[in-house]
């Protein structure tokens, strides 16, 4: 049984899929800006728009000038085009780990993520956007997609959005670490609840008129997810999903109040997921002091009556120790019980994000994870290129 687990716990965190192309909600609460504010989606993730690109512009360690390759300063000067009705953009990312499979592996070298997005803006009302990514076309995570689109329809900010298409559902935090317990199901199998780059048929209404508010309300199929499975307290298996076929209810609500001449900001929300007998909520939130540190959290909790509750919650604290490092800590509990039986799982993470040039990142991260027969450390580098 402990090599069963070892071994999946080695294809999850070094899995060769491509991973997450979210975003990161502590620099959020680092500069006060939403995250429809930098990217195409109202949730964060995927797409940068011309400010979100901006802003990391100019963000290094040192200048292409410095290394000898001041050329490519007119090639990255912008991310829109075409009287900026298009924006395009990219995530790389190539990870350094030891595998968990035995106790004396040797380092590999392995890609994560090859993500393109776009974005075309017709009209002042219309956006159409969409990303694919390379990888396998047959992933091992029910759920996982190698595409994305959507249609937007918004006559004004002073109406909600309109959101239409194959995308992920608005739940939560949007984290770009697909390892974190609050996607996942903690101990035994860990496998994906959610896995990486999961995506839906969907229409969502999204309101943000008011900096302070975020809004969501939306139905979203989940026949993504109509090969999961769960196993209950005899141990046999089961769809996750009594009637895959059948629409799901969504909500989101993101309250984001700015304080001390909006050095401060505060975020505080809640979603949930509902369909038939599947059952997912989260509460989640942070605060954050312009440029210099940030903590933020989340909880959440599935059920399937009878069968079997997942509960898990992160918290993190981030520090903006210069311009391009962030150094930060994460602690995580999770718990998944079937029954009268229960198993935990806790995890814990230092690690910094250093970027070494404009839209190149380094990312060297420890952790260890305790699960309730062993527990076992790595570290890992992971690096970022991203446009």
């Amino acid at each position: 049984m402990l090599a069963r687990w070892v071994h999946c716990l080695a294809l999850s965190i070094a899995v060769l899929s491509v991973s997450e192309a979210g975003a990161l909600p502590q620099f959020s609460l680092l500069t006060g800006n939403r995250c429809i504010n930098c990217h195409v989606n109202v949730q964060g993730g995927g797409l940068r728009n011309d400010l979100g690109w901006y802003a990391m512009e100019s963000v290094g360690i040192l200048q292409y000038e410095d290394i000898g390759l001041g050329a490519l300063r007119p090639v990255l000067s912008t991310n829109t085009f075409a009287g900026d009705q298009l924006t395009v953009g990219i995530d790389f990312r190539l990870q350094s780990s030891r595998s968990l499979r035995d106790t004396s592996p040797e380092r590999r070298l392995f890609p994560m993520q090859g993500a393109f997005y776009a974005a075309y803006k017709p009209l002042d009302w219309l956006l159409v956007e969409g990303s694919y990514n390379l990888g396998r076309r047959v992933y091992a995570y029910a759920g996982q997609q190698s595409w994305s689109a959507s249609i937007a329809v918004q006559p004004s900010l002073d109406y909600p959005q309109l959101r239409v298409g194959f995308f992920q559902p608005s739940i939560g935090y949007r984290f770009d670490d697909h390892t974190m317990l609050i996607r996942r199901i903690p101990a035994g199998s860990q496998e994906y609840l959610f896995a990486p780059n999961w995506a839906e048929w969907g229409a969502e209404l999204n309101y943000y008129r008011f900096e302070w508010l975020t809004a969501t309300l939306g139905v979203s199929s989940l026949s993504s997810l109509a090969g999961a499975t769960l196993t209950d307290a005899t141990g046999a298996e089961r769809p996750l999903l009594g009637e895959p076929s059948k629409p799901a209810i969504l909500g989101r609500l993101l309250l984001s109040p700015r304080l001390f001449r909006e050095r401060l900001t505060l975020n505080i929300g809640s979603s949930t997921l509902q369909q038939g007998d599947f059952s997912l909520w989260n509460v989640f939130g942070g605060i954050g002091y312009a440029d210099v540190a940030s903590v933020i959290f989340e909880t959440m909790q599935q059920t399937t009556p009878g069968v079997r509750t997942i509960t898990a919650t992160s918290a993190e604290l981030m520090i903006h120790l210069a311009e391009p490092v962030y150094l930060y800590a994460r602690a995580e509990h999770g718990e998944t019980a079937t029954g009268s039986n229960s198993l935990r799982q806790e995890q814990y993470l230092i690690g910094a994000q250093i970027f070494v040039l404009p839209f190149v990142e380094l990312r060297p991260e420890y952790r260890i994870i305790d699960l309730p027969l062993y527990r076992l450390n790595r570290w890992t580098v992971q690096l970022h290129v991203f446009y």
